[in-house]
């Protein structure tokens, strides 16, 4: 009361002190970071090793064995699996959910650490790349208008070099491009030629190095001046290196590379890489800004260094932007400043109607100062706006005037009783601190496993917890300090000289009798007041079943994606042709209105949200294309997308095709996923095709996948040893023959202005020849002209294509995918018994294990449910500290317990999902259920010490309560109405808490007093 006094008696420090509040959110508003999303723990990466004709057991043995017991010193590290294909593998790294921020970096360079301490065999790269991170702020197209074929080469070059501009803009994190072809200096040698020379592809390399002149020669110096001895690089164009030498006959005629081959540059071979964007082939260049900072200056500064290079680009070229994070950061910002103003409407106008001009006139004053506060809190600790922090203010726009409304309405009743200003704040505080500490608390704690727990989905719905929780701290410090004060100052207002305190607000003699009947009634026998306010709550845990699961609501981008897979061993060219006609397919549908789409063809896609994966790589997935179409209206996409899907999977029965909206929450790679463990290939097989066929017969499926029975072709040479040894021939001259006539030898490089170019030494391969012509392959002999046919026998064979192993074991991985529209968990309860079977029919030594959506849904709810575990009973300690009564303290926490059943009823009157948002939702509203109670069991409490109470007096209290009661509650739910029409992501758990709110409502006001009435046997 002191501290109060301070502002009752010098106004001037009061109107500072809000004056510093004001200014200081202002001030925070003006330079927090503004981004879509919260950032996300980089908890995903991958190892990929390059091994080029290698076989998947070859790199198993050589390289994936030792790999994997090198990172398993790490501790950190919680998945660890492995998928190796021909020439390739990628080892997938998933990170513990422990691990916190401040380590990832630690984590991952002791990882590199490991990595490199692995010496792999000759022309074997291992790579590790971090998949995880913000998302792509801006990608640009750069396009060819010209005439004829677009010149890939040049386009790369200019891609390259925008790269590079935008590498130097301040907080960029990383930058990419996809779609361009390395460049490449190719000498193609006639083999028979080189052959009829005595030659071989070894001989012409040495040649071609020898001739490189790119070594230091050292200095000459005197007493006076020192100079550096350079040696003028020789190899400076194609032309000079056709006319390198390669052997002298008869000591006068030179035979030059131009003489047995030719020498171009062209793209590299094979295509790896393709771009798509609107069905024409491009090279794109993407650039993505760092977490923490204002997304809309970043893109200033990108958007200013395009401009630059736009102005000196040849008219041939154009550079056109066809993706802008910072658009739908604005959308997304627009609609909740909507939705903030339409709850900050309803908020107000339920203030002024039913507590009155003056009362509504300071709980108003509340908001803007809250709100200052949350935002300089964001300032202090780092919290950026974005989509969750932004959202957890519009919850709380409804709790931030709870405080005062309860403030307002007590002071109004000590003013009722005739006690002077200062003697009703002081009566005011001194019955309000403690529950009002205690009600605060318990939402404090209610959150705190949102904040504390720990996974990537707790870390990107952390922010709305964290804005919850510093707006209902600064709102209770703002209703204990600020409204008592400036309620005094009011009463001194001329205006307001003749209007009663008390008697403000909405006032109806009528309905107050009804309702003082209703509760006498009800109270009468207090099993009917139980009664009537257990329904609600009873009903939803019964309901609880018939409510459909999911994980993370459908994301509410105007965006959605196709996925093709073709046959193993097809190429990037075959890939993109298929990915034409699906996209020409898709827009002649007319099942949806596209505005642009682009492709990633022979990759995966790269991190266009933050919950892709991968795409960073381009080897591997020749066979697989992945694209994104923005559609012109968002809610005709939802609608048709189910139709779209079947459609186009109709059309193309040689494909796997998959067409689903973006979803949100952390990322997961099938809808339905179960792992077989076991040690034989083949029983691998055969339980995988059993598998697969019980998900295929399940409803709702699209198409399954069993990884162990993918298989490629091969071209196999099997030499005949006895007719090499009897020619004298030498095998190993013959396979490196083989390499460098298909692959070819990198020998040496060209540097042509800033850029490097690699020489290829190959032989001119036989595009009609599955073998590339390696059969018809000259060898020299001592009869000149030697064949590798003559010493070999050539055969297609169909192998295995990947070997798949977690945690150094192998394992079959059967994947399902649902159609679009429809839930994962319906199918997983379709199939359970039938699976239960397939597991308890195991051979010995063979185990099965659900992943999937399944696994990682499981996993958040645990996470965030383990840690909900401490704060309740934390809510309890404080509860028995507060009313100081271990039964009234189990009353309170019945309320949390029958709250959660009215968010499941919430979901059910919304027709919403039960999943992570939803959870979310349910543990909140624990908090905010208890708090009326806790305020009318004071209240109660208040009136029994000061002599025997009746049941009259009882309902005099309740009816006293009932107008904050309902003002909180009406006023909260104000808060949560824009989110239920405006926030598509957020919307299960506005429905769970509203309906929470609304029942919370009848149980403060009937279950509390007639639980009060059974415990104390309270006489009529």
């Amino acid at each position: 009361m002191k501290f109060i006094s301070v502002f009752l008696e010098r106004p001037r420090i009061l109107f500072l002190t809000l004056a510093f509040i004001l200014l200081s959110g202002i001030s925070s508003l003006l330079s927090v970071p503004i981004q879509e999303n919260p950032e996300l723990a980089e908890r995903w990466g991958n190892v990929s090793v390059f091994y080029p004709g290698a076989s998947p057991e070859r790199i198993e043995t050589q390289v994936i064995n030792d790999l994997e017991i090198k990172l398993r010193e790490i501790v950190e590290i919680d998945e660890l699996d492995s998928i190796i294909s021909q020439g390739y593998s990628k080892t997938h790294i998933e990170l513990e959910d422990s691990v916190p921020f401040g380590k990832i970096e630690e984590t991952w360079s002791r990882i590199q650490g490991k990595v490199d301490q692995i010496i792999p065999p000759d022309n074997v790269a291992l790579v590790l790349n971090r998949t995880a991170g913000p998302p792509i702020t801006l990608e640009y197209a750069i396009d060819w208008n010209g005439d004829g074929e677009p010149p890939l080469i040049m386009m790369s070059r200019l891609a390259q070099q925008l790269k590079r501009k935008f590498s130097s803009i301040s907080l960029t994190k990383e930058t990419a491009v996809y779609g361009a072809t390395d460049e490449e200096i190719v000498v193609e040698i006639d083999s028979a030629k080189m052959s009829s020379l005595n030659l071989t592809y070894q001989d012409v390399a040495k040649a071609i190095s020898s001739f490189d002149n790119k070594k230091p020669v050292g200095v000459v110096s005197d007493d006076r001046s020192e100079y550096l001895i350079r040696l003028k690089d020789n190899i400076n164009s194609p032309q000079k290196v056709g006319e390198i030498p390669i052997k002298v006959l008869n000591n006068s005629e030179i035979i030059r590379i131009q003489d047995i081959g030719s020498v171009s540059i062209q793209p590299g071979t094979p295509i790896e890489d393709i771009f798509l964007y609107n069905g024409k082939k491009v090279i794109s260049v993407s650039t993505t800004g760092t977490m923490s900072q204002r997304v809309y200056d970043y893109v200033d500064r990108v958007e200013a260094v395009v401009e630059e290079m736009r102005e000196v680009l040849p008219e041939e070229f154009s550079i056109e932007e066809i993706y802008d994070e910072s658009l739908y950061v604005s959308s997304k910002f627009s609609e909740l400043i909507k939705s903030f103003s339409l709850a900050a409407f309803f908020v107000l106008s339920i203030s002024f109607f039913l507590l009155g001009i003056r009362p509504g006139l300071i709980v108003t004053a509340i908001l803007p100062f809250s709100v200052s506060l949350v935002l300089l809190g964001c300032q202090l600790i780092g919290l950026p706006l974005h989509m969750t922090s932004i959202t957890g203010i519009i919850i709380a726009l409804g709790l931030l005037i709870d405080n005062g409304i309860i403030v307002v309405e007590d002071y109004k009743f000590r003013r009722s009783q005739g006690l002077s200003i200062k003697e009703s704040i002081n009566e005011t505080l001194i019955q309000l601190t403690t529950p009002l500490a205690a009600a605060t608390g318990t939402t404090v704690f209610a959150f705190m496993p949102i904040v504390t727990g720990e996974g990537s989905s707790v870390e990107f719905v952390g922010g709305l917890a964290i804005t919850v929780i510093m707006s209902i701290v600064s709102s209770l410090v703002l209703a204990l300090i600020m409204v008592p004060v400036l309620m005094s100052y009011m009463e001194k207002i001329p205006y307001f000289a003749n209007i009663k305190v008390h008697e403000e607000g909405y006032n109806n003699e009528r309905l107050h009798a009804q309702y003082r009947k209703f509760l006498t009634w009800a109270f009468d026998v207090p099993r009917r007041a139980i009664l009537i306010s257990l329904s609600l709550p009873v009903l939803g845990f019964l309901l609880f079943g018939t409510i459909e699961k999911d994980f993370f609501p459908s994301s509410d981008r105007d965006m959605f994606r196709v996925h093709i897979d073709l046959p193993e061993n097809s190429s990037s060219n075959k890939t993109a042709e298929k990915a034409k006609k699906i996209r020409k397919e898709i827009i002649e549908s007319n099942l949806i209105e596209i505005e642009k789409d682009y492709w990633f063809v022979g990759r995966w896609m790269p991190r266009v949200l933050m919950n892709i994966v991968g795409g960073k790589e381009k080897t591997g997935s020749n066979n697989s294309a992945q694209a994104v179409f923005f559609a012109k209206d968002y809610y005709e996409m939802i609608e048709n997308l189910p139709d779209l899907s079947r459609l186009i999977v109709s059309k193309n029965p040689d494909l796997v095709v998959y067409i689903d909206s973006f979803y949100s929450g952390p990322p997961f790679f099938s809808d339905i996923r179960y792992d077989i463990f076991g040690d034989d290939e083949n029983v691998l097989v055969e339980l995988g095709s059993e598998l697969e066929l019980i998900i295929n017969n399940a409803p709702d499926i699209s198409h399954t996948r069993s990884e162990a029975t993918n298989s490629n072709t091969n071209v196999e040479f099997e030499f005949d040893s006895s007719n090499i040894s009897l020619s004298g021939k030498n095998t190993e001259l013959m396979v490196n023959e083989l390499f460098a006539a298909n692959n070819g030898l990198l020998i040496s490089s060209m540097l042509d202005s800033n850029i490097e170019i690699p020489i290829r030494l190959k032989g001119i391969s036989n595009s009609s020849d599955l073998t590339g012509g390696s059969n018809s392959l000259s060898i020299p002999s001592s009869n000149n002209i030697d064949l590798i046919g003559n010493y070999s026998t050539t055969s297609l064979n169909k192998s295995t294509s990947t070997i798949t192993r977690i945690s150094s074991q192998r394992v079959n991985i059967v994947e399902g995918w649902v159609w679009t529209g429809k839930l994962a968990s319906e199918t997983e309860m379709y199939i359970k018994d039938e699976i239960e079977r397939f597991k308890s029919n195991l051979p010995p030594g063979y185990t099965l294990r659900q992943s999937g959506e399944a696994e990682v849904r499981g996993e958040s709810q645990s996470q965030i449910w383990s840690s909900a575990i401490i704060y309740i009973f934390l809510i309890t300690i404080g509860l028995v500290f507060a009313l100081n009564s271990f039964r009234e303290t189990i009353l309170i926490l019945s309320v949390a317990l029958l709250s959660i059943g009215l968010s499941f009823m919430g979901l059910k009157i919304g027709f919403q999902n039960f999943g992570f948002i939803a959870t979310i939702g349910a543990i909140g509203i624990i908090g905010l259920s208890i708090n009326d109670s806790i305020i009318v069991l004071s209240h109660i409490k208040e009136r029994a010490k000061k002599s025997l109470m009746t049941k009259t007096d009882l309902i005099d209290v309740v009816i006293r309560s009932t107008r904050h009661i309902i003002t909180t509650s009406l006023t909260t739910l104000g808060g949560f109405v824009p989110l239920i029409f405006a926030s598509i992501f957020f919307r299960p758990l506005a429905w769970a808490m509203s309906i929470g709110v609304l029942g919370a409502t009848l149980t403060a006001l009937l279950y509390i007093p007639a639980m009060y009435i059974w415990m104390k046997k309270v006489k009529n």
